[in-house]
């Protein structure tokens, strides 16, 4: 009796594990183009994850661009947005290249590139990415 529940066990885990495995195909007329390749619709460009619903939006911001929300509405990544401008404590310290902060509970990296400060915001199953002007 004692070594019916450990062959149990071990059962259970070689039928899980038999299940595993690749189920690729030799047969050539059964391949199907890519997701990945596929030619997006004309007003999607987004390259998110699928079931991800990530869009442009227009900033409304005179120093910030490109703005991207996934999972959310413009109106909620512009905000974010404009918190993070209006935050102090979001501003990189003197020197340096990259910063971090927290708003509206999204946390927020930022760094220093050539065209501003590339910022990007996530929380759970959202994020949020844009380009500020360096103040």
């Amino acid at each position: 009796m004692r070594i019916a529940g450990p062959l149990l066990c071990l059962a259970l885990v070689a039928a899980l594990l038999g299940g595993c495995g690749s189920s690729s195909s030799s047969d050539s007329s059964d391949k199907t183009q890519p997701a990945t390749q596929q030619s997006p619709g004309p007003a999607s460009t987004s390259t998110a994850p699928a079931g991800a619903s990530a869009q442009a939006c227009d900033s409304y911001a005179v120093d910030a661009s490109a703005l991207r929300a996934t999972g959310i509405a413009c109106g909620e990544a512009r905000q974010v947005m404009f918190g993070w401008q209006r935050s102090h404590n979001c501003s990189a310290a003197a020197g340096a290249s990259r910063n971090s902060c927290t708003i509206r509970g999204y946390r927020c990296l930022g760094a220093t590139t050539d065209r501003g400060i590339a910022v990007s915001c996530a929380t759970a199953g959202r994020s949020i990415s844009f380009i500020a002007k360096r103040g």
